[in-house]
């Protein structure tokens, strides 16, 4: 079968150890007679060792065997538009796409059709996927090299520098020139939008009342955490006064500029800054660190919310990192990748759940599943990377999609807790079925993720 792609544009995907391309084509080794996806993580071979393949039966015809490391049999097939639409996405270069017509022109695509196609894949309008990948662009380079302001977004490809401006205050809530000196002076200062809802995070923020990792002080604006930087973990305090949000490390002189972005990266998440709000939206705020999100979901399945907290309260103070203020940083992934399932049984969880968490454990620490990467890409890349893990399934996936990775039109239609709530909300006779739930959301589209938040925040009212 002819793959669409020049080989040396499937040598840098697969160099990059892009997920994006999972599935679009298999990398097969033939130094050592395996296959892989091309966001394996194994050591890279030589590019006169590679070969590629269009599935793994073909891979498997030419006499591999599939890695035991990225698992590509696990691996779904991506549905034909999928692929021929990130088929011709490989060759755009974001940079050189003036706007949403000219997106639509190098994909060979009607805008109408761009619309609906982008929405379905990345659920946000290509206009929105533009803006995030040019800000994206410009926030590494404001860091990463000595241009200027205005040289980093035409770079990156902005008509102006106002509308630069405007898109990077938007998307990253400070200033180009804030950005670029993030940390200096011991500080960091955010921009909150106008109406922004902030009782909305703090009812989030204080879901679990005992919280270890956090106290949450919504009368006086505050709220302390424990996060993991890059150089280790810090009691970071987040301080709302007068629509702006202060970030006070423990700290601030033993930071990196390192650690200064992962505050900004982790203060965006906590609050829900993520995605642009219209009038009347919700926030939803993502767990701040993504692998924390993860020991939730395991934690989470099958079970109540308040037993879900137990079980990660129990999780962190045995292997967290205390930090000060009686704060408890959540366990990495390495340090959970080294214990045995005996180990995280006693936490709580059951054989399969601890299986399943010491599976994920190991995948993250060896950058096997780069969840970064997964919520810059196609949900639906990112549903069938999940459920290619065993011990994952739909609940488990959308609650990722949803609380790790940010997608904004997810619904988790086999959530206890949604559908008790929307049974109360719609005075029904008995709980929905999962066909119902998603009936009854489809109003809210494309930003159900939202109206699933308001159900579950309506769920801890009555608890």
């Amino acid at each position: 079968m002819t793959l669409p792609y020049a080989r040396d544009f499937m040598l840098g995907r697969m160099f990059a150890a892009d997920a994006a391309f999972d599935g679009l084509f298999y990398t097969g080794v033939t130094s050592t007679g395996i296959y892989c996806l091309p966001s394996c993580r194994a050591r890279k071979p030589r590019a006169e060792h590679v070969q590629f393949h269009a599935t793994p039966q073909e891979a498997r015809a030419a006499g591999l065997r599939a890695c035991r490391r990225c698992h590509p049999d696990a691996y779904r097939g991506v549905p034909l538009p999928e692929a021929a639409l990130l088929a011709a996405l490989g060759g755009v270069s974001v940079p050189d796409v003036p706007g949403v017509r000219a997106l639509a022109d190098a994909l060979n695509l009607g805008e109408s059709a761009l619309h609906a196609q982008w929405r379905d894949l990345f659920q946000v309008t290509p206009g929105e996927w533009l803006a995030r990948e040019r800000v994206r662009l410009a926030a590494r380079a404001l860091r990463g090299t000595g241009g200027s302001v205005a040289e980093v977004a035409f770079a990156v490809g902005f008509g102006s520098l106002s509308a630069f401006g405007a898109q990077f205050r938007r998307g990253m809530h400070l200033t180009p020139q804030a950005w670029r000196h993030a940390g200096r002076g011991g500080g960091l200062t955010l921009t909150l939008p106008a109406g922004f809802p902030l009782e909305v995070v703090w009812v989030d923020l204080g879901r679990d009342p005992d919280s270890v990792t956090q106290r949450v002080e919504a009368q006086a604006g505050r709220v302390a955490s424990a996060w993991t930087l890059p150089g280790g973990p810090q009691r970071v305090t987040l301080h709302v006064t007068a629509g702006q949000v202060e970030v006070h490390p423990d700290a601030p002189d033993a930071l990196t500029p390192t650690d200064w972005e992962a505050l900004h990266t982790l203060t965006v998440r906590a609050l829900g800054l993520h995605a642009p709000l219209a009038g009347g939206d919700w926030p939803v705020p993502l767990v701040p660190q993504a692998f924390d999100g993860l020991i939730w979901a395991v934690a989470g399945q099958q079970v109540t919310f308040a037993q879900a907290c137990r079980i990660r309260r129990t999780l962190t103070l045995r292997y967290g990192t205390p930090v000060a203020g009686g704060l408890t940083a959540p366990p990495t992934a390495a340090r959970l990748a080294a214990l045995d399932d005996t180990d995280l049984c006693a936490c709580g969880l059951t054989d399969a759940r601890a299986a399943l968490l010491r599976r994920l454990a190991g995948r993250v620490a060896r950058g096997e599943l780069n969840l970064d990467a997964l919520g810059r890409g196609t949900v639906g890349a990112a549903r069938r990377t999940l459920l290619a893990v065993p011990g994952i399934g739909p609940w488990t996936a959308d609650y990722v999609l949803l609380r790790v990775l940010g997608f904004p039109d997810v619904v988790p239609e086999g959530d206890a807790a949604l559908a008790a709530s929307l049974r109360r909300t719609h005075v029904l006779p008995a709980r929905p079925t999962p066909a119902q739930v998603q009936t009854l959301l489809r109003p809210h589209a494309p930003r159900r993720s939202q109206a699933v938040l308001r159900a579950w925040h309506a769920a801890l009212d009555r608890t």
